[in-house]
């Protein structure tokens, strides 16, 4: 059998997959295992990555980390190899290996006896690449300086439906509807049904309400301007400039998602995670400051720079969402023992 350890370079992420490695070689000492160092993705680097990545012929891969370390080893990953998360620390949604059960997933995974979750993706195509950026929960469409409004026309199966201005539009796919989408005001969909939202952000007009439609839409968004460049952000981890007209469809390619539970047992952790995610409170802060807020209850305590690099937010609309939830007295912070220059924030 032949692993690949995907490493997030933090001190506990390393330590955790040298047990990982330990384990495994002490229950398998056949198992043939690589090692990729978890890389932060941008518009230079994200095509390079895909092609090396996808050179690494394996049976199923590790993302050892936090929720971007799963996120980015999902977007290199172009075929269907299953992908199993496992975190020391930063539990989510995803998570199935932990300190606590090490020794009997890895037992599970080696005599491959586990259940594997397929998803649909979605795609866009950046100005500049012929690969297009696949995305398991949402592609976001925000212009660079978050300051600034967007005009756009909507076109889905070749008909208009509408021309907005607004901060920005997610597209997600059913398993991304409580993230970002959820904390613009789109809807959630449970059971991974076939559908996509698309969830304008702050629309000028109210009328142009989140919509919910076919996974297999022809969606276009044309007519794209604002003051400042227009991106896409690809899951929260990669950012990549568009042009004025893009097409976002359903990818070619799926994710396989290892899972050691039954499906009503994953349904039961998905509705406590809703119990947390009540923003009512919240209720006239920006979308960006909800999407932190929620991040910080799923995830655990981060720091701004975790944020940043989590959600794909620029700096300033971070820290001032940051702002926003601790005048609103829902997050607190302390100092970073390991880093003066840092405060490390959690829900009050």
């Amino acid at each position: 059998m032949k692993l690949t350890l995907y490493l997030n370079n933090e001190k506990n992420a390393l330590e955790f997959a040298q047990k990982i490695k330990e384990t495994i070689m002490e229950l398998s000492p056949e198992t043939k295992i690589s090692e990729v160092q978890d890389k932060l993705l941008d518009e230079n680097n994200w095509e390079r990555q895909v092609r090396s990545f996808s050179s690494n012929k394996v049976d199923c891969i590790f993302a050892v980390g936090d929720t971007g370390t799963f996120l980015r080893s999902i977007f290199l990953t172009r075929s269907s190899i299953p992908v199993i998360s496992a975190s020391s620390d930063r539990i989510s949604f995803f998570t199935e290996i932990t300190p606590s059960n090490i020794r009997e997933t890895l037992q599970l995974v080696l005599s491959q006896k586990y259940l594997e979750d397929s998803y649909e993706r979605i795609e866009i195509q950046d100005r500049r690449s012929r690969i297009p950026l696949p995305a398991l929960n949402e592609i976001a469409i925000f212009p660079k300086n978050s300051a600034l409004l967007m005009n756009y026309t909507l076109v889905i199966d070749n008909n208009v439906l509408y021309r907005g201005r607004a901060d920005g539009l997610i597209i997600s796919t059913a398993l991304g509807s409580t993230g970002y989408a959820l904390s613009s005001g789109g809807p959630i969909a449970f059971g991974n049904p076939d559908i996509l939202l698309i969830v304008p952000v702050n629309p000028l007009n109210k009328d142009h309400i989140p919509l919910v439609v076919p996974i297999n839409s022809d969606i276009k968004i044309t007519n794209l301007r604002s003051r400042s460049p227009i991106d896409a952000v690809i899951d929260g981890q990669i950012r990549v400039p568009i042009e004025e007209d893009v097409s976002v469809k359903k990818s070619v390619s799926k994710v396989q998602i290892v899972r050691f539970q039954s499906r009503k047992n994953i349904l039961a952790k998905l509705r406590h995670r809703l119990v947390e995610l009540d923003l009512r409170h919240l209720e006239g802060v920006p979308p960006s400051a909800k999407y932190i807020f929620k991040l910080l209850l799923t995830e655990g305590e981060m720091t701004q720079k975790e944020l940043i690099e989590s959600t794909g937010l620029p700096n300033r609309t971070v820290r001032n969402a940051l702002n926003i939830l601790n005048e609103k007295g829902v997050i607190s912070k302390r100092p970073h023992l390991r880093d003066a220059r840092q405060s490390i924030y959690f829900p009050s």
